[in-house]
């Protein structure tokens, strides 16, 4: 009676090896050589060859359950869970949440089969677009990516917010911080946090969004004209780079991908619904978790991060700066709010002279000019009008800084009398 054998190509060329050195065709070391394997390790198999046939060639376990294979019961308990608390995560997210929180240990690739059974994972070929790879910087600050990601965090527990994160270009060190949208406010508080933590980067790599950079075709080249965040990088010493397209920053754009999955169902399982407790979950617990896994150690040790100078004030250089002039009454105007200049100030104040007003992140406003600060007081637009018919009223302007500066005429001074002064100059004998 003839046996069925299953053997794969690799045992049937055994076979045929075998019988040359049985019918002393082919020499012991020859055929070791021939199959990959030890002179001892043929001489065992050529024994058994002899003793039992071709069945000896085919392993042993061929058709028996491994021993660690993953029970039926633990899938069943797992997909069970996947179903109920994890049926958007992916295999591996889901196998990392299953033993954090539920304690139960399956593998992500076991997990991932198993989820493919049951319809809850479909497997899917990505088609990338080749590009140049760019290495990594070789130190630590000597590059930082950053960007903005709007999306729905909360997902229906809040509303749209923005996530702004930095990534070290030479370790992948990830930084973050949830505001309400993209604009210099956000940005600014996100690098004050940055910057008194790590210290100040040697450059920052972005994108030309109109926070970043001034799209006017007009000045579009023009270095002179700066936005304020590259105002305030270059009263740091930062150099800023602008990526020409999202695939430059490559790094930090896919951290995103990442974190719109990770993240977002992290915060799910924490009921987290607003900014503030989401900036204190990143901070306290997230981020070390995150750069514990993801952080590779740079090319060459050494960090690149420089310390604030003693004369670097960040609430100075974070804020939004405006030039203005001074009224002849010493008022200075801003987004429709009047500001009174006081008598005492300082240093002389001229009228016409230009003053720069900042918008600190507080709400805050500071007035300086030539970096020594002025005091001044907020007035109300009708108190402006009054005080200005006030002054035409008295005899001699009035002045806070300057009092050897011309006075203004009486209003039945003789040189407000044109015809009078002409007539009386006529009639004057010399």
């Amino acid at each position: 009676m003839k046996e069925l054998l299953l053997m794969s190509r690799k045992e049937v060329d055994r076979v045929s090896v075998l019988n040359e050195v049985i019918a002393k065709k082919l020499k012991q070391g020859d055929a070791g050589r021939k199959l990959e394997i030890s002179t001892r390790q043929l001489r065992r198999v050529l024994k058994k060859y002899r003793r039992d046939g071709p069945s000896a060639l085919i392993h042993k376990s061929r058709g028996k359950r491994s021993n660690n294979k993953t029970s039926q019961e633990l899938l069943d308990q797992a997909i069970g869970l996947v179903k109920e608390k994890y049926w958007d995560f992916g295999p591996t997210f889901a196998s990392e949440e299953l033993e954090k929180y539920d304690k139960l240990i399956i593998n992500h690739d076991v997990l991932r089969l198993e989820m493919i059974k049951v319809g809850l994972w479909k497997t899917r070929q990505r088609k990338h677009k080749h590009r140049q790879w760019r290495e990594r910087k070789e130190y630590f600050g000597e590059m930082v990516q950053f960007d903005g990601s709007h999306h729905l965090w909360f997902e229906l527990r809040g509303k749209v917010c923005c996530l702004l994160a930095s990534k070290d270009d030479a370790t992948g060190e990830l930084y973050a911080h949830f505001t309400e949208m993209e604009d210099i406010k956000g940005v600014f508080a996100f690098w004050k946090e940055y910057i008194g933590k790590y210290g100040k980067p040697k450059s920052i790599y972005l994108d030309r969004g109109s926070v970043y950079k001034v799209n006017h075709k007009s000045v579009f080249d023009d270095p002179e004209v700066l936005t304020q965040f590259e105002r305030a990088c270059k009263e740091l010493g930062i150099e800023v780079i602008h990526a020409k397209s999202p695939q430059a920053k490559g790094r930090i754009e896919n951290g995103f991908g990442t974190l719109q999955d990770r993240l977002v169902k992290e915060m799910r399982l924490r009921c987290i619904g607003n900014i503030p407790d989401a900036n204190k979950y990143l901070k306290e617990e997230f981020l070390p978790e995150y750069n514990q896994r993801f952080v590779v150690p740079a090319k060459t040790q050494g960090d690149f991060h420089k310390p604030l100078n003693p004369n670097e004030n960040l609430d100075q250089i974070f804020s939004v700066q405006s030039e203005r002039q001074v009224n002849n009454d010493f008022t200075v105007r801003l987004k429709g709010k009047w500001y009174q200049l006081s008598e005492a100030q300082p240093k002389t104040v001229l009228q016409k002279s230009k003053v720069i007003i900042e918008e600190r992140m507080d709400g805050t406003i500071a007035i300086r000019q030539n970096n020594i600060y002025l005091s001044f007081k907020e007035i109300d637009k009708k108190d402006i009008t009054t005080l200005r018919k006030e002054r035409e009223d008295k005899t001699i302007y009035v002045l806070t800084s300057n009092p050897n500066m011309a006075r203004k005429p009486k209003p039945n001074h003789i040189w407000r009398r044109y015809g009078e002064a002409k007539l009386l100059c006529k009639n004057r004998t010399f």
